[in-house]
C-alpha cells in the first residue's frame, strides 16, 4: 500500500474535512481493514506516530524520520509487518546531490525529499524484495525527475524483486516523470484506466490525477490492485486515496 495521510493543518476547526482530528480515526480504519505487510506513508507528523501504530497494529515498525536537518518536519515512512518480512538493511537518503546529508536538496527544490529503503526476507518464501518509499515535489517538474533520478540507481543496483512506493505528484500516464519512470524498467501494478488518486475530500471522478504509484521491477506477478475509494462512517481518511496491491513472486503473496 501507498498512502499519503496528510498532515495535520492546525488552521482547520475540528469537524473540517481536513482536520487530523476528524481524519484520524478514518486512517485507522483503512489500515485496520487492509492490514498491508508493506506501506509507504507520506506527509507523517510525530503526533500521527502513535495513531499510525495503532492502526497497522503491534508486528508493524515505521522505518524512516524527518526530512529537515534537524531531524524534524514531514516524514515518508515505510511500515513494514515484522510477522511476514524480516529486515536485512534499510536506510534513509536525501534526494540531493549529497543523499547522506541531513535536509540536503538540490537548488530550486521546494523542499528535501527523502526516500526509505529496506531490503527485506518474505517469511513464508525466502525471498528477498527489496522497497522503496518517497515522496516528490509537486511542481516543478524537472525538479522531480532530479528526484526520480537520484533514487533510480537504488532500484536499478537490486537483482531481485522491487517495489517503488510513493507520492510522486505526478500524473501516471501524462507526465514526464511517469514517462522516465517506466523507461527506467519499472511496471505499473494498476491498470491503465485506475482512478485517480488525487479527489481532495470529494468523489472520484474523471480527470482526478492519480498521484500515487505502485511501480515494481524483477520477477513479479501482479495479483491485484485498486485505488481505494473509501470513506469510513462518511469521513475521508485524507486528501488522497490509497494505493493497494497484492503482489506475488515465487509462490509467496504479499500485499
Amino acid at each position: 500500500m501507498t498512502f499519503n495521510i496528510r498532515r495535520p493543518m492546525e488552521k482547520y476547526r475540528r469537524m473540517a474535512p481536513d482536520a487530523w482530528f476528524t481524519r484520524a480515526p478514518a486512517v485507522q480504519a483503512v489500515l485496520r481493514a487492509h492490514r498491508p505487510e508493506l506501506v509507504a506513508l507520506q506527509e507523517v507528523l510525530p503526533q500521527q506516530l502513535h495513531p499510525l501504530r495503532q492502526g497497522l497494529g503491534p508486528d508493524h515498525v515505521l522505518l524512516g524520520g524527518g526530512r529537515d536537518a534537524d531531524g524534524g518536519g514531514e516524514r515518508c515512512l515505510l511500515g513494514v509487518d515484522t510477522a511476514r518480512f524480516g529486515i536485512e538493511h534499510w536506510r534513509q537518503r536525501w534526494l540531493s546531490p549529497q543523499p547522506e546529508l541531513p535536509g540536503s536538496k538540490w537548488p530550486g527544490d521546494l523542499f528535501p525529499r527523502t526516500l526509505v529503503l529496506a531490503d527485506l526476507t518474505d517469511r513464508r518464501t525466502g525471498v528477498r524484495w527489496r522497497a522503496v518509499a518517497t515522496h516528490l515535489d509537486p511542481w516543478p517538474e524537472r525538479g522531480r525527475l532530479r528526484q526520480l533520478a537520484a533514487l533510480q540507481g537504488l532500484l536499478h543496483s537490486w537483482d531481485g524483486p522491487l517495489l517503488l512506493l510513493g507520492d510522486m505528484n505526478a500524473a501516471a500516464g501524462r507526465s514526464r516523470t511517469w514517462d522516465a519512470a517506466l523507461a527506467g524498467g519499472l511496471r505499473d501494478t494498476l491498470p491503465a484506466d485506475a482512478a485517480g488518486t488525487f479527489p481532495r475530500y470529494r468523489d472520484p471522478r474523471a480527470g482526478t490525477p492519480r498521484l500515487d504509484w505502485i511501480l515494481y521491477g524483477g520477477r513479479v506477478r501482479v495479483l491485484g490492485s485498486r485505488v481505494l475509494a473509501e470513506r469510513p462512517r462518511g469521513v475521508w481518511a485524507s486528501d488522497h486515496f490509497p494505493v493497494l496491491a497484492e503482489l506475488e513472486h515465487d509462490g509467496g503473496p504479499t500485499s
